[in-house]
């Protein structure tokens, strides 16, 4: 089957699926799927192979995660690769940034390595056009005109090119480059879809402010990192959108998109997801891609902390709402109550008691001990570093007091704007 019309089949599939109108009706899609899945697996990957033997149960299978999956990545793919050479092939892209090339067919490429392992992705060209085809449905706009999408990250890949057709046009912007050649070139395209990380959307936000950039933008996506709320208000504001879209991928999946009321939906009609609770509300995803079968993802242990979303979105999707990603599970701080035990304080604490403090523009704060933060600020112009010290140490004060956890030292540093690196807001060392 031709690319292009194997990713308009994708586009309408993917386009259309509200026709899942229950829980009960996308359960049964998902059954068919994983069904499909475990008897592929089971005749290609000699790991999995040598896990499901004489019974075709999901849930017989181990959980997975991207060390597990390294370590047997030879046994565990359906395809004819070997992990030493897709790494050298991933790392030798990386380093030339000539991301074009294939191996033995496959796209190729490396994970950024925030989990704490190296991890690499691979994708035949068939799921790489029904990769496209689901990336379109759930991102462009609901009237498709031309496009002219931006897309920043920090490597490329032959899978993204797949974006263009013909009222679309796709322009990768590499940021290892000089930022001022991406605002000159920027002012020079009708940009309608910005798609960026948010550290890289303060940056052009910023150029916006100062009166050096402009655009006029129908959307703007965010991903890569965690999109805090006080960060998705500011872009809201600079970029005059109504929504700050975000696509939650890793390369484990195209997990979520944002709905046009921005509510963070899971794509449940590509992933099937168990859900490892931390308390009533906050889980880790467990997923099974039943759409991937070069490499398979099943039953794969994200590390990541998600918050269900409580009210019902207006959208009417049955697709399961988050309320947000709050971040790496390792990245919740673990603080001593009074009584010497540990206590768990999420991400989401710790980023209200910047948010209560005026005066700041950019911060991070990391746990380097139990007994000190390290909180790293740029302030706004005309505020005052003691004054916002002081309330900052205050509102921290508080909030431990009433986890009834004993306090801490903070010690203050300055913030530094970097792209090289994920944007994480809060981090635990």
């Amino acid at each position: 089957m031709h690319k292009k019309f194997r990713i308009i089949l994708s586009y309408i599939k993917y386009r259309n699926s509200k026709k899942l109108k229950s829980r009960d009706a996308i359960q049964k899609y998902q059954k068919k799927g994983i069904k499909k899945l475990l008897k592929h697996i089971k005749k290609y990957s000699i790991y999995y192979r040598k896990k499901l033997q004489n019974h075709d149960d999901l849930f017989s299978l181990p959980i997975m995660n991207k060390a597990v999956m390294m370590e047997n990545f030879d046994e565990l793919v359906c395809a004819d690769i070997k992990k030493e050479e897709a790494l050298n092939f991933a790392v030798s892209a990386e380093k030339g940034r000539n991301f074009n090339n294939k191996l033995n067919g496959l796209t190729v490429g490396l994970s950024s390595g925030t989990s704490g392992h190296q991890g690499i992705f691979i994708a035949s060209q068939k799921e790489a056009d029904i990769w496209t085809g689901a990336i379109l449905a759930r991102l462009l706009p609901d009237t498709i005109g031309k496009q002219e999408i931006a897309f920043f990250l920090r490597a490329n890949s032959t899978l993204y090119e797949n974006v263009k057709t013909g009222k679309i046009s796709f322009t990768y912007y590499d940021i290892y480059k000089p930022f001022d050649e991406h605002i000159n070139k920027l002012n020079q395209t009708n940009t309608s879809i910005l798609i960026a990380p948010p550290s890289v959307l303060f940056l052009l936000a910023e150029a916006v402010q100062e009166d050096k950039l402009h655009m006029n933008l129908t959307k703007v996506i965010s991903v890569a990192e965690v999109l805090e709320k006080s960060d998705e208000e500011y872009f809201r504001s600079v970029f005059k959108q109504k929504v700050i879209h975000q696509v939650y991928q890793c390369t484990e999946g195209f997990l979520g998109y944002t709905c046009e009321y921005g509510t963070l939906h899971m794509n449940e009609d590509i992933v099937f997801i168990e859900e490892e609770q931390i308390d009533e509300d906050r889980f880790i995803p467990v997923i099974t891609d039943f759409t991937r079968r070069s490499q398979p993802v099943v039953r794969y242990r994200l590390n990541d902390v998600l918050l269900h979303k409580k009210d019902k979105c207006p959208c009417g999707s049955h697709f399961m709402a988050l309320e947000k990603i709050e971040g790496r599970e390792d990245d919740v701080f673990i603080l001593e109550n009074k009584n010497g035990n540990d206590t768990k304080v999420f991400s989401d604490i710790i980023s209200r008691c910047i948010l209560y403090v005026r005066g700041i523009k950019q911060y991070q704060v990391i746990q380097e001990n139990k007994k000190s933060i390290r909180i790293l600020l740029e302030y706004e112009k005309n505020a005052d570093p003691q004054t916002v010290q002081k309330q900052l140490k205050a509102e921290f004060s508080n909030t431990l007091s009433r986890l009834d956890c004993t306090d801490i030292g903070i010690i203050f540093d300055k913030y530094q704007h970097t792209t090289d690196k994920k944007l994480k807001r809060v981090i635990r060392l």
